[in-house]
């Protein structure tokens, strides 16, 4: 059963003592090979740290895929999924503890600070708790019902419940637990609750709903996003209240997409699209690092998007602009700009 995301801070600490309880070993890995130098000393103090409760080591050659896919199985655990140098620990009390010092939570495992991919092992093979923190994969492997009784019992463990397959359960749970990270999709909204002004610590946030038109106040009060993704059918518009998103990195909003598409369906022409310009309130995104809208009626880009001083990645495409507007040529930061007009079909 996977994770939205991986608990962090107190429920971190939790579920290090919940795994240690159901599991046999933890598995960390060391598949660095040739990177650059880098500053390692952390990396190698945990090592040392972790040596007393040290049971065996596998290493899975590079040239050899079948190897891998054969440990894989043998042992049933996402932890070996390429080549690599694994180490296996004992689960107790003292090796637990230790993971809850270095690290606080499941995506600090990764290289240069620290071993990869913190997997726990089952007596007799398979996975209890996974990660691979690359992927931004996190998991346990557990029923329904014990996902359910751990959630009420560690806030800040937020597993994906078929309950969330109601958006109502899916927001009272992400509001509940404080998740960083929500993908919504497939619940045939027309609108955004305006109650998503309430996961006050989302860091990102995915929607995909063809039928979502309008974007509610209340999302430009999540103050602490740095990734928003918008993929619907059309758009009426970019607030004004985009402004508000101080922390913002990366925004991207494509129209023309569907999640459901019926036998026959395409988008509008994108001359009919409603999404028409860019408010110039996005110029004070100061922190904006990727900007992408595409499919859109957009035929003029404002000059307050010069005030973008970090912004290194602008795609305009499948859009109505003609042709570049001078100011971009003055960003030198920017690097990769398109505004092509190409269309869908």
């Amino acid at each position: 059963m996977q994770l939205y995301t991986d608990p962090r801070g107190q429920a971190y600490q939790q579920i290090i003592d919940v795994a240690v309880q159901h599991s046999e070993y933890f598995v960390l890995g060391e598949k660095f090979g040739d990177a650059p130098d880098v500053d390692r000393s952390r990396y190698w103090a945990v090592l040392n740290r972790l040596e007393p409760y040290l049971e065996k080591k596998i290493v899975i050659d590079g040239d050899d895929q079948e190897d891998v896919s054969r440990i894989r199985e043998t042992y049933r655990s996402h932890a070996f999924y390429t080549a690599g140098t694994y180490y296996w620990y004992r689960c107790c009390e003292e090796s637990g503890q230790l993971l809850k010092q270095v690290a606080d939570r499941l995506s600090d495992w990764i290289y240069p600070n620290l071993p990869e991919d913190l997997c726990f092992v089952k007596k007799g093979g398979g996975d209890y708790l996974y990660s691979i923190v690359h992927e931004r994969m996190y998991g346990m492997e557990v029923t329904e019902d014990e996902a359910v009784k751990l959630m009420e019992r560690i806030p800040g463990l937020f597993l994906k419940l078929k309950a969330h397959r109601n958006l109502d359960g899916l927001l009272d749970d992400a509001i509940r637990h404080k998740t960083d990270w929500l993908y919504i999709s497939r619940h045939g909204l027309t609108e955004l609750p305006d109650r998503i002004r309430k996961l006050t610590e989302l860091r990102e946030l995915e929607i995909f709903e063809q039928d979502v038109y309008r974007l509610p106040e209340g999302l430009f009060e999540l103050t602490k996003l740095e990734s928003l993704t918008i993929m619907s059918a059309e758009l009426e518009a970019i607030p004004a209240s985009i402004q508000k998103l101080k922390n913002l990195k990366k925004l991207n909003i494509c129209c023309a997409s569907s999640n459901r598409p019926a036998p026959g369906w395409k988008p509008k022409p994108k001359e009919e699209i409603s999404l028409n310009r860019i408010p110039p309130e996005i110029g004070e995104l100061e922190r904006l690092e990727e900007l992408t809208i595409q499919y859109t009626s957009i035929q003029t880009l404002p000059p307050e998007l010069e005030k973008l001083t970090s912004l290194r990645y602008l795609n305009l495409g499948m859009g109505m602009i003609k042709q570049k507007p001078a100011f971009l040529r003055r960003m030198k930061q920017l690097k990769y700009v398109t505004v092509a007009q190409d269309s869908l079909y």
